[in-house]
This record gives structure tokens, sequence and C-alpha cells, in this order.
């Protein structure tokens, strides 16, 4: 009979313990990390200039609480600008106003740089303001920025940390997609893959990078500081 030595056997618990540590991430919700790959959309939506670096390995996403924002952030039901009337969510994959599958979330190149969008290409956002996994986002503010919704595990794409998915329970009761910690949205004035209309929005609203980080400006201007 082959006899395990001490040694051997701690370090046989060791990788069993943090093999399921990483299959655990923030959420709220009922579902495991997002996937790395299963059931991702064609390559041409999203994530069509090659991977993040040779291995496809993203920096580490940095989980941040509540960042900073102007006292205008609570203003129009946390949109922290007026609000047009806009129509319901009909987005694709969509049925009566929320997904009838998982969602895809990968990255594209921008003038601010690699930047988190859907699988359609549409840019996602952050919220300045939202406390860590909750969103301040609500009311009014829902029409303009719908939380960006799953209905299953989120798929991730190469080049992101699919650990760093979460899932939770959105201001519309469904759940809400987040990356780092952060809450993430549409913005329903952008009309078209790749546009980036929110950004700069209310002073709280900007991109993602796949650091998981909001991007306040673009490479090499000068940062604008919100008026508070």
């Amino acid at each position: 009979m082959l006899k395990i030595s001490k040694p051997l056997a701690v370090a046989a618990t060791v990788l069993s313990l943090s093999v399921v540590l990483s299959a655990c991430h923030f959420s709220d919700g009922e579902y495991g990390p997002a996937s790395g790959g299963a059931g991702l959309p064609p390559a041409s939506t999203v994530n069509t200039n090659g991977p993040v670096g040779a291995n496809t390995t993203a920096p580490t996403t940095k989980l941040l609480g509540g960042s900073a924002a102007p006292k205008t952030a609570t203003e129009y039901g946390g949109a922290g600008f007026p609000i047009p009337n806009y129509p319901p969510v009909n987005y694709r994959g969509y049925k009566n106003g929320v997904p009838t599958g998982p969602a895809y979330v990968g990255w594209r190149n921008s003038a601010y740089g690699r930047i988190l969008a859907t699988g359609s290409g549409y840019t996602l956002y952050m919220r300045l303001g939202d406390a860590f996994r909750h969103s301040g986002c609500f009311k009014e503010c829902l029409r303009a920025f719908p939380p960006e919704l799953t209905n299953g595990a989120p798929q991730a794409s190469s080049g992101l940390l699919a650990a760093d998915f979460g899932v939770l329970t959105a201001n519309n009761s469904w759940e809400q997609v987040s990356y780092g910690g952060h809450p993430l949205y549409r913005y329903r004035g952008d009309t078209a893959p790749g546009q980036t209309n929110a950004e700069g929005k209310g002073g709280i609203w900007y991109v993602v990078g796949i650091n998981g980080l909001p991007i306040t400006h673009l490479p090499g201007a000068k940062p604008s500081t919100p008026a508070g």
C-alpha cells in the first residue's frame, strides 16, 4: 500500500482548498464564476483586435468601494443629469425587457484604450458613487442606464478575468453583471456599437478599462475635475 508522507498530504489539502476558492466569486446570485469561452458570440462583434497580451491575461482588477462623485450624483434617480423618456429596452437576446440567456462581456479598442463592451459591441459603463456590488441608479436613471442583465452565469471574453465577474440584484429586481465589484450599465444614448456618448455624463458615468477601473479622460489628456 502506497504511503503518503505528511508534507505531501498537507500540500494536497492546500491544493484542494485552492481549487474550491477559485470557484468562488463575488455574487448575490446563484451562479459560479463567469465562463471563459463557452457559448460566445462571433468574434466579429467584439474583441476583434486580438488578445490582451501574448497570453490573453489581463491586469489584475482592482476592487473598489464607493468612488468619489459630485453632490449632483444623487439627482434624477442617481443619473446626475436630466433623463429623456426613453422607450422600453429591446436589446438583442432580450424578451419583454429581460435577457433570455447569459450576458457576454468582451472588450474593444476605443479612443480611451481597451474598454468593456457587450457581445454586440455596445459600450459598458460604471457609475462613480456606486458602492461595492451595489447600484445607486434607480427610477428614472434606469431608463437611461439599464443595468447589464444576465440570465445565467456571465460569459467572459479572452483577455478578461472571468473570476472578477459577479452578479448582483439590480434595482429592477433582475440580475446585474459586475466587474471588479462595479455594477455595469449600458447607455440608451448609444445608438450604435462603439459609441461612448455617456462618457463624463453628470461627472459620474465613465467607460470601464479591462482592469476594471473607470477611464475618466483620453490618453494624454488632463483629467477634468467634476463640479461638486
